[in-house]
């Protein structure tokens, strides 16, 4: 659950996809900017929905692949979303099937290496601190764009 006593409004899924071949993927909502123009798969849960089983969705929908939780890997209270405080619950996940939306509900879906990952959206603050705990974990590997 939550890393601190901080109250929050509603629980959030980020989700870091990893491929086989040891890339992830990551989606570009449409409109991004061309300097950071990626998002992790995530959202807020649907009321009464449990993180994990959101996160699963999440992918599913705005992917098209189908993934399992491998593990929780960071959870924190994330302050100042458009909907109010997030307690964000970041997960890691592996592909079982499926295949990448090149014109998803968020835009195209794509495998990155760690090694050249393009930018986070900067109005998406939540994935920025996801993925850089879930790089730290991996062993210090940076985005291309640091």
């Amino acid at each position: 659950m939550a890393t601190d006593d901080r109250p929050f409004d509603y629980h959030g899924a980020l989700v870091v996809v990893e491929t086989d071949g040891g890339e992830i993927v990551l989606i570009h909502p449409k409109g991004g900017p061309v300097h950071a123009p990626a998002s992790l798969p995530s959202n807020p849960c649907e009321p009464g929905e449990q993180p994990e089983a959101a996160a699963v969705r999440m992918v599913r929908e705005m992917t098209g692949l189908t993934v399992e939780v491998v593990r929780e890997f960071f959870t924190f209270i994330q302050e100042g979303t458009p909907t109010g405080t997030m307690c964000a619950h970041a997960y890691a996940a592996r592909i079982t099937g499926g295949a990448l939306l090149e014109d998803g509900p968020e835009g195209a879906a794509r495998t990155y290496p760690l090694d050249s990952l393009p930018a986070i959206m900067p109005v998406r603050v939540a994935n920025q601190r996801a993925l850089a705990a879930y790089l730290e974990q991996r062993g210090g590997c940076q985005r291309s764009d640091q």
